[in-house]
């Protein structure tokens, strides 16, 4: 029992700091969402993320029994509620874990700000909330690069990427992704932020099936594919990251321009950037510590690299 107070209070006293630092870095920034714990104390596998009116709390894989990892939740709990009173939401990255959780039950739509974008969120209907915030410098990269350019982003989720890029002058986004829904929620993102859907085309695709039909040619791709995939919809093909990078880099080449610039991303651990077959002629620069977002300090975010298509001959 003393070794679980003290536990408690390292946790309680580790989010009051983190707290106090980055909140007022998130409001400097306009930042409404971001990570303000991630496992910070050992034999806490827990995740914070702090937004307006909630707390997110995510359950990470563990071997605590169900009773240790709840009591533990609603210490934590109520330590957030004491920093900003707010509603708190509940949701399990274990699998076959019983604890309740507060998702897949009704909707909690909200809409939130970064760096002058706007963007909808659902805390409750599935496990990820719509914006991964690992990737926040990685969207304002592309965003210093995007005026006069034609982008193509790829396995798109809800498009937060397009809404950086055409809110800072790209001339057009072609976005892909195989969830229909998905596809359905970047509209209402482009929308949300009073842009043109004349310059944006969203399609509905496994994205190799779109690389080896499609003939256009782009300035810049942003691709960054899941780790694994094997979604039953009509024409997508099985994805395992590290076996098939080699390929869905080459298949990307051809849609870029010369000169172009494709930057790629995973947030898979074990992968191994040197296994992979570039293209050639091309430049490569790791992005990884550059793009890290002060939240994600000390804490796994999503590895990223430029590869740059040098000018054809």
């Amino acid at each position: 029992m003393k070794d679980q107070s003290h536990l408690i209070e390292s946790i309680r006293n580790r989010i009051k700091k983190r707290y106090q630092h980055l909140s007022k870095w998130a409001h400097r920034n306009k930042i409404d969402y971001y990570r303000l714990f991630d496992r910070d104390i050992p034999n806490c596998p827990i995740m914070v993320d702090s937004l307006p009116n909630h707390w997110l709390i995510w359950i990470c894989n563990h071997s605590r029994n169900e009773a240790e990892i709840t009591a533990l939740v609603d210490q934590i709990s109520a330590a957030l509620i004491e920093l900003k009173p707010a509603r708190v939401i509940i949701k399990n990255r274990q699998k076959n874990m019983p604890i309740k959780q507060v998702f897949n039950q009704k909707d909690v739509m909200i809409t939130i700000q970064e760096n002058g974008c706007r963007f909808e969120l659902n805390l409750t209907r599935y496990l990820d909330v719509g914006l991964f915030i690992d990737h926040r410098k990685t969207r304002q990269w592309l965003a210093k690069k995007a005026k006069g350019k034609r982008v193509l982003n790829l396995y798109a989720y809800t498009g937060s990427f397009g809404v950086y890029a055409l809110k800072n002058g790209a001339t057009f986004v072609t976005s892909v992704d195989l969830n229909p829904g998905y596809n359905e929620w970047q509209q209402r993102n482009y929308e949300l932020n009073g842009l043109s859907l004349d310059k944006v085309s969203i399609i509905a695709s496994d994205v190799f099936q779109f690389l080896s039909r499609h003939r256009g040619r782009y300035d810049i791709i942003v691709c960054d594919p899941p780790s694994f995939s094997e979604s039953k919809r009509r024409g997508a093909r099985p994805f395992q990251i590290q076996d098939d990078a080699s390929s869905l880099l080459l298949a990307c080449w051809d849609r870029l321009k010369p000169g172009g610039e494709l930057v790629f991303s995973t947030n898979y651990k074990k992968f191994k950037f040197e296994a992979v077959h570039l293209p050639k002629p091309s430049s490569v620069e790791c992005l990884t510590e550059k793009l890290c977002t002060k939240d994600f300090i000390g804490k796994w975010r999503s590895q990223c690299w430029s590869i740059k298509k040098m000018d054809e001959v």
